[in-house]
């Protein structure tokens, strides 16, 4: 049986060598990006300290939900933004994504009940814009990122973006911001996140008075009109003045929404309640950019209180985009509210948005990491699944051909400088984000993920961060932005790169064929076999060989010295008979 371990031990070896062949080969291909391909980083008008007595800055509507400290301090952006820039560039990012604040370039006129430019914040955004385009980098703008100025919320009957007046009022901010930046800026999104602010910050503001059941829908309604109008905005000035926007500028919207899986994919109603939130979620918002209206399900399920288009809105709202942007953290199982694997009712669900769609969305899906039970705040950035793509691939279906442009992902870590987990999270999602563009040839042009500065809006998900404080910065680099600025300035998998993608990969493979089981073992009944690969059967016949023959072999010996006697004892009668 010693020569049945020692040939288990070489067969072992030689799988190990193999495999260790297997991954030299990998890290040592030159696997590269276009090199027109934007990695970035990102930050929001949102996200940084923000002093009103700066560049005369007023309230917009979110600082009523700020802490007092965070709204009385220094304005980092003021303060930081020509280092930000510079070690953005030394990192070997080509892009930096930021938002203008509304209430910062405007201030609300009481005579005219409108919102006039303030020329000190005016400034400010045009001198960051010189800072961004002398260091080489592309700048993607964002107009309304959130923030609203709160004077159109506390001034108006309905408030906000339920008053329709609204329109007229982003025009105005839209047409200021084009005419004094336009030149400066190659990207530009009207919006980031509508579904997050209307469903989320936004709603909370107007509350259950102003009709429930009606108010998001509303909402979104204008929100789509305003987007509509600055893109016309846009497009006039583009044909009338090329001075005044850059030659090939593009604009968009920045749209987000958690993967839809059915529980269980051989369900109907599961397969459907999959299908309903991504159309609720995500369709919502594209279905009017593609068709001019919104989706057929929408249209079945909320009726007379979905708003409609006008035929002059709905061929402006059509084809209203460029270039179309992303922000992808999770995915989530679907289930139809009236199932039984369903942990709620459809009575349960808030009346409204909540209860037209008619679902249950709130298990993630098998490999999905999940934030600990007692994280509240900010659990949907310590989550994410293995399947980061899956809204791309679901909205490039709906437009082929248009590009898309992924403006947000990351995921916070509470490690201090060797942070594993976000590691992983990057070279996971870089790696399929290069799948998607070089193997599969997905219109996707560039990868940012978040986040530069991002003090009053998340933990440390931001590549660099102060450990001293929770002003993000560059004093500690984290591994991960160093394994991203290697990405970033290479545009490459080299063989440092390619290596821990490799170790990676291999892990999520062992983890992606345990799901697999997992799923399998939940969809069969007890009597059926999980289907073997054609690798795992070719292995499996080749490895029982092998033992076999060994087998054999020491049978076949032993047998044979059972039969004539063993060398040893052949010998000892040999010396009896002389």
């Amino acid at each position: 049986m010693q020569q049945l371990w020692r040939l288990s031990t070489v067969l072992f070896v030689i799988l190990n060598l193999l495999s260790t062949i297997d991954s030299a080969v990998v890290a040592s291909e030159a696997r590269c990006f276009p090199p027109d391909f934007l990695f970035g980083t990102a930050t929001a008008a949102v996200s940084v300290k923000s002093s009103l007595n700066i560049s005369n800055h007023k309230w917009c509507s979110l600082d009523n939900y700020r802490p007092r400290s965070d709204r009385e301090s220094d304005d980092d952006l003021n303060r930081r933004y020509i280092d930000d820039i510079q070690r953005t560039s030394d990192m070997g990012f080509s892009s930096f994504r930021f938002s203008i604040s509304w209430s910062r370039i405007m201030s609300w006129n009481i005579e005219q009940r409108r919102m006039m430019p303030n020329f000190q914040g005016v400034a400010l955004y045009h001198s960051i814009l010189d800072e961004v385009l002398a260091k080489g980098l592309q700048a993607i703008v964002t107009l309304c990122h959130f923030d609203l100025p709160s004077e159109l919320q506390t001034e108006h009957d309905p408030s906000g973006w339920l008053n329709s007046d609204i329109v007229m009022h982003f025009a105005d901010f839209a047409s200021l911001a084009f005419n004094q930046y336009g030149h400066k800026v190659k990207y530009w999104a009207t919006f980031n996140e509508p579904l997050t602010f209307i469903t989320g910050v936004c709603y909370s503001v107007y509350g259950e008075s102003k009709g429930f059941d009606t108010a998001m829908y509303a909402a979104t309604h204008n929100v789509l009109r305003s987007h509509a109008t600055a893109v016309a905005i846009f497009r006039k000035l583009c044909q009338e003045n090329e001075s005044v926007v850059k030659l090939g500028a593009r604009i968009g919207i920045v749209l987000n929404a958690a993967y839809g899986y059915p529980v269980d994919k051989s369900n109907a109603m599961d397969v459907a309640a999959a299908e309903r939130k991504m159309q609720f979620d995500l369709g919502w918002f594209l279905m009017p950019l593609v068709t001019g209206d919104y989706p057929k399900v929408m249209r079945e399920r909320v009726k007379e209180r979905l708003p409609s288009f006008t035929l002059e809105e709905a061929a402006m709202v059509k084809g209203s985009y460029d270039v179309l942007m992303l922000n992808s953290y999770k995915s989530r199982m679907v289930t139809d509210c009236d199932s039984e694997r369903s942990s709620v009712t459809c009575d349960d669900l808030l009346q409204g948005y909540a209860r037209d769609r008619g679902i249950d969305d709130t298990q993630f899906s098998h490999g999905t990491r999940v934030a600990p039970p007692n994280t509240t705040k900010w659990s949907w950035l310590l989550e994410y699944s293995d399947d980061l793509l899956a809204t791309a691939k679901w909205l490039h279906a709906l437009t082929p051909k248009t590009q898309i442009l992924l403006t947000e992902n990351s995921l916070s870590s509470d490690d201090e400088g060797n942070d594993e987990t976000q590691l992983q999270h990057h070279v996971e999602y870089a790696e399929q984000v290069y799948a998607a563009v070089v193997n599969e040839k997905f219109p996707i042009i560039g990868f940012t993920p978040s986040s530069l500065l991002n003090e009053n809006q998340t933990p440390r998900s931001e590549l660099p961060y102060d450990n001293n404080s929770m002003i993000p910065s560059f004093d500690l680099i984290r591994t991960s932005a160093n394994w991203f600025a290697r990405l970033s300035t290479t545009k490459c998998f080299d063989e440092e790169t390619s290596a821990l993608s490799v170790t990676i990969n291999n892990m999520h493979e062992t983890i992606a064929k345990q799901k697999d089981l997992h799923e399998s073992e939940a969809d069969i009944d007890d009597t059926a076999v999980v289907p073997w690969s054609l690798s795992e059967v070719i292995l499996l016949v080749v490895v029982g060989l092998v033992v076999l023959g060994a087998i054999t072999c020491e049978a076949i010996r032993e047998l044979h010295f059972t039969s004539h006697g063993s060398p040893e004892e052949i010998q000892v009668l040999i010396t009896i008979e002389e």
